[in-house]
């Protein structure tokens, strides 16, 4: 009886063949049955990650998400790593830089398992979260200053 993975490679006079046996694929058990399993799971978990990543509107998506793909013993491609490249654009306040980095730092960390270049993406969030921060301080300190109630004006009190 021939499995699903015999090939015939030769026919010879009459009714003989040259087939090349190999594992039965559609067997559950078999090898490559589970190696085409975890690849499955893999394409799905790696999908969803980079999917997590771009649901943010305050985040510009550039081009499309571009996948690794591992061949799989049943000749397929499967998705086993991902990227997706992500911008604020220019923030045109440091109000506007604030919650474009707390975007960034939610979609870095949206998914479950973050990798080491979510974690990249974090740090550099992290890094303009900061520098809004400070942007706001000094703005701030820079409207105090040209105040002239906010300067050190002599007042008189009487009881």
């Amino acid at each position: 009886m021939n499995s699903i993975s015999d090939i015939i490679v030769g026919k010879f006079p009459g009714n003989h063949v040259l087939i090349i046996r190999g594992d039965n694929i559609a067997d559950p058990d078999s090898e490559e049955q589970k190696i085409i399993g975890k690849l499955q799971i893999r394409d799905k978990e790696v999908r969803a990650h980079e999917m997590a990543h771009g649901t943010d509107p305050n985040l510009i998506k550039i081009g499309s998400t571009q996948f690794d793909y591992t061949i799989g013993p049943d000749g397929k491609a499967y998705a086993t790593g991902g990227k997706v490249t992500l911008s604020t654009g220019n923030p045109n306040s440091p109000e506007d830089a604030l919650a474009k980095a707390e975007s960034l730092k939610k979609a870095s960390m949206a998914p479950g398992a973050p990798s080491s270049q979510d974690f990249q993406a974090l740090n550099a969030a992290i890094a303009m979260e900061s520098e809004a921060i400070n942007n706001l301080y000094s703005n701030n300190k820079d409207k105090l200053n040209n105040n002239p109630l906010a300067k050190g004006t002599n007042l008189n009190t009487y009881a």
